[in-house]
């Protein structure tokens, strides 16, 4: 088995713990290959190193060394590959990183004795459908339409497979995965779903209306966002990273992509649990008891 290894070379916690962990590798004979990210780091010997988007086709399953911001920014570069993915979380709050950095060692174990299985999440394609933007975008956790730096509320057309359902005056409108409703829908108010769910949920951003309420929509449909600001754009976002500045009045299309992203899950780990630690859930004491 080969090891791919990525993260963010701007967190602390990796330049202490990746020079260690390589060397705990080397001692048991295990090949790996590191994204060119991270050449930045000492200590690392001599190492084979892969342009981050084609890491993924060398290497049996890739460690992501930082926190969910870096596990979606490696799934999103391994582009339409399939390649399993581990989080490895170096502080925060992590709902995507499976394993903490005091585990690290312990997991590592189990997945050379291939004691894990894939746990396959949806993925969103984005395109702006008119006018010179890049993309298409891939989102693991959501895509976010916004007003930008405008002061004042959007108004955002919303149809879907091409059927109109609702104008939204907002700041915004974000449109989720499964695996993103713990992300920003959440703190806009959208609902939790288990994260190997199927299906996109719809969530607007500070509506003019409280009759404008978040909606879970099939996985199968296609969402059109058109949004008109007087300032003459608005913003497009994808897992946290703006890639496009739109003109008001063109719009973008989210589906569901041809493939999934593929997460490292180990036996024991129960999304309840996880939730429960995540949100401080637990047993409200009554009469003392």
């Amino acid at each position: 088995m080969i090891l791919g290894l990525a993260g963010n070379r701007h967190k602390e916690m990796l330049h202490v713990v990746l020079p260690e962990y390589l060397r705990w590798l080397d001692d048991r004979g295990v090949d790996c290959a590191i994204s060119d990210e991270l050449r930045e780091v000492d200590n690392l010997g001599q190492r084979t190193f892969y342009p981050p988007e084609e890491l993924g086709k060398h290497v049996d399953i890739v460690l992501s060394f930082g926190g969910d911001g870096t596990l979606l920014n490696t799934v999103n570069r391994l582009g339409g590959l399939e390649t399993p993915v581990l989080g490895v979380n170096l502080g925060g709050l992590g709902y995507l990183t499976e394993v903490g950095s005091q585990e690290l060692f312990q997991r590592t174990e189990q997945l050379l004795a291939r004691k894990w299985s894939i746990e396959r999440r949806m993925i969103l394609e984005v395109m702006v459908d008119s006018g010179d933007h890049g993309g298409p975008w891939r989102a693991l956790n959501d895509v976010v339409v916004d007003k930008a730096d405008y002061g004042r509320l959007i108004k955002i057309r919303s149809s879907i497979d091409e059927e109109y359902l609702n104008t939204f005056r907002a700041d915004g409108l974000i449109l989720a995965t499964p695996t993103g409703s713990t992300g920003y829908s959440l703190s806009a108010g959208g609902p939790l779903l288990e994260p190997n769910m199927a299906g996109l949920i719809m969530t607007p951003l500070n509506p003019h209306s409280l009759s404008n309420r978040p909606l879970v929509i099939k996985d199968d449909k296609t969402v059109r966002i058109e949004a008109h600001s007087p300032a003459g754009y608005y913003s497009l976002t994808v897992d946290g990273q703006n890639v496009a500045r739109v003109g008001s009045g063109r719009s973008v299309s989210v589906r569901r992509a041809d493939n999934d992203a593929c997460l490292v899950n180990f036996a024991g780990r129960y999304f309840y649990e996880v939730l429960r630690q995540k949100l401080g859930w637990g047993d409200i004491t009554v009469n003392g008891r």
